[in-house]
């Protein structure tokens, strides 16, 4: 139902703060290179030759008041994207991670649960003055039949996994200025007169997992940890598992150890309700200074991706994160190390 779905999405805007752990547990620092996002709902349309634009997305985090607006322009041919946000939290993470992005004011209006017909409109100025108005009208239920997983070409593995999606009906259309751009038929799946998509869609339960080449330097406190960037993760623990909750974001990580080993990690949102996770389970358990194959579980049963990471002895901790599966990151690495500051 979703063939290429979100292919040209800028792969930074993924990235979010890492929230996992590492096998070392003497000191605890996050697992270096992960970074978990999670998004309630997603909009996309793709955008025709009468703008500079190829696509335009908007991620919604509605969890706390205000919601957060992520919107990205991505420019044709493919280049760097402009990213808008109404949130200086933020617009802090996308210019963390070298992001052309812009905090401005947005009016966005749309049901609480998407279903076929419903209309949705978002407005808000560039940074220049320049007017964006942008209808989207939902064109079919949002289910299961449009999950999967999202395809985002980078040079860096990331894994976008949608839990349900819809397609865009007649009437969904990008003004910026005074040119605009209307959705045109999706003819490699339209199938007139009974089922006619246009060429945008809407998904709910977008999870983001990426793995990021860098160092990252971390500061403890009884109770928490902070990086150089000004993220504050607050740990935690209950029976065998640990937590680390970025509240920022409100997501948490929860990892589950055994005889000084990581078994497996958890990613999940704050704040809602079901089963909405990401896990890492780990064949052997990861161990300092060893190799162990991973498995990327959606929910309880849905495995998305298979790799491999091999995990260096402290003090810094260097993980160097190899994929096997799926297509979008087969062959893919990312290294990265976490340090903690005297």
């Amino acid at each position: 139902m979703f063939p290429n779905f979100a292919r040209n999405i800028a792969t930074a805007a993924a990235l979010a703060l890492p929230l996992a752990l590492s096998a070392q547990t003497a000191p605890t620092l996050p697992l270096a290179g992960v970074n978990y996002r999670y998004w309630p709902e997603q909009i996309v349309q793709w955008v025709g030759p009468e703008l500079p634009y190829s696509m335009i997305v908007l991620s919604i985090d509605d969890r706390s008041k205000p919601a957060i607006y992520d919107v990205q322009l991505i420019p044709r041919p493919a280049g760097r994207p402009a990213h808008y946000t109404n949130s200086a939290e933020q617009l802090a993470i996308l210019q963390r991670t070298g992001q052309d992005a812009h905090q401005v004011a947005m009016q966005f209006d749309g049901p609480s649960d998407p279903a076929n017909g419903a209309q949705y409109m978002l407005r808000f100025n560039t940074e220049k003055g320049t007017p964006v108005v942008w209808q989207f009208v939902l064109g079919t239920d949002v289910s299961e039949q449009g999950s999967g997983l999202s395809p985002v070409p980078a040079p860096i593995p990331i894994l976008m996994y949608r839990e349900q999606g819809g397609l865009a009906g007649q009437g969904t259309a990008l003004q910026i200025g005074g040119v605009t751009s209307a959705a045109d038929v999706w003819k490699e799946i339209a199938q007139p007169p009974y089922f006619v998509p246009y060429r945008g869609a809407l998904s709910t339960g977008v999870h983001v997992l990426a793995f990021a080449p860098g160092d990252t330097a971390w500061k403890s406190a009884t109770g928490s940890l902070t990086s150089s960037g000004g993220s504050t993760l607050a740990l935690g623990t209950t029976g065998d598992d640990t937590t680390m909750t970025d509240k920022g974001l409100d997501v948490v990580a929860t990892y589950a150890m055994s005889a000084g080993a990581v078994t497996g990690l958890t990613f999940a949102p704050i704040g809602v309700k079901g089963n909405h996770s990401v896990t890492l389970k780990f064949s052997p358990a990861l161990t300092p200074g060893s190799q162990s194959s991973f498995d990327v579980v959606v929910g309880k049963k849905t495995k998305i991706a298979t790799g491999s990471v091999q995990e260096s002895s402290g003090p810094a901790v260097t993980d160097t994160w190899s994929f096997t599966s799926p297509d979008s990151v087969r062959n893919l690495t990312a290294k990265a190390t976490a340090s903690l500051q005297p």
